[in-house]
């Protein structure tokens, strides 16, 4: 497994484009999955910051692999799906300028244990959005993140029963479910792999609530490659290390950290 694509959130590196594509170039990544420049989001971006982004990820050779929206971030209410929706098409425009097909999203937060009331105004929300990307034919990636709808083995196998297919695919985070109580092996493999797009790369203790490098923690990162291997599966591995900073839009290493949790993840891949 150590020949699959490692890309990663750049701006976990700095704020700075110049500084990210030099430390992405010099750790050898294949691409950068895109969720702020200078410390402004993704979908807030001008067209123009855009165009250069895309002129200088060319030149070096580090395409754009994912844009890394944060749609679908808030609580399930009328006024956020209206909201949200717009964002969508915001985040598709972004996409289909810089040629990029994966549009990563989340699913909306609902009180807990009201989960299957709030099923049937998950799916009308979330079904809009998905009609948006079959028709522009692009690919939303759902992250299981931090108390959103999917981020529970359960829900989630609801999303993807209802809705997966070219339009719609999981992006799997070991340590957002290690912080939630769950494990990768024990709640999520196999029954997610026929949906499985993109793996992000974190690892986390549960107890005390602590992100690390990869292998480091309860994620089962390693058995969970060893399964992967085993089925064939081949699909990009996205750096998302969270080791110095983490927020509800982003995360942040550092140029140092960033490169500690580069090494850790190729040590993983090595022992595969």
């Amino acid at each position: 497994m150590h020949t699959l694509p490692i890309t990663g959130f750049a701006d976990e590196v700095s704020p700075k484009l110049d500084e990210q594509i030099a430390v992405f170039k010099k750790l050898n990544l294949q691409g950068i999955d895109l969720r702020s420049i200078e410390g402004v989001n993704v979908l807030n971006l001008s067209d123009a910051q855009l165009d250069y982004l895309d002129e200088q990820s060319k030149k070096h050779k580090l395409p754009v692999q994912a844009i890394g929206s944060p749609v679908n971030k808030v609580n399930l209410t009328p006024e956020n799906r209206e909201a949200e929706l717009a964002k969508m098409v915001r985040s598709i425009e972004i996409a289909k300028r810089l040629g990029v097909k994966r549009i990563r999203v989340f699913s909306p937060e609902v009180p807990r244990g009201e989960d299957d009331r709030c099923w049937p105004d998950v799916k009308a929300w979330m079904a809009d959005q998905i009609a948006l990307a079959e028709k522009a034919d692009s690919l939303l990636i759902h992250e299981n993140d931090a108390r959103f709808y999917g981020a529970y083995p359960e829900n989630a196998k609801r999303l993807f029963a209802e809705f997966a297919g070219p339009n719609f695919k999981a992006a799997f985070d070991f340590a957002n479910t290690v912080l939630i109580g769950y494990r990768a092996m024990d709640h999520w493999f196999p029954w997610i792999l026929p949906y499985l797009d993109t793996l992000h790369i974190k690892d986390a203790v549960e107890k005390e609530g602590k992100v690390v490098p990869a292998g480091e923690g309860e994620g089962q990162i390693l058995e969970t490659f060893r399964f992967l291997k085993e089925k064939g599966w081949e699909g990009p591995l996205t750096l998302e290390p969270h080791l110095q900073a983490a927020g509800p839009l982003g995360g942040y290493s550092g140029e140092q950290l960033f490169e500690v949790a580069t090494n850790a993840l190729r040590g993983v891949l090595a022992k595969v």
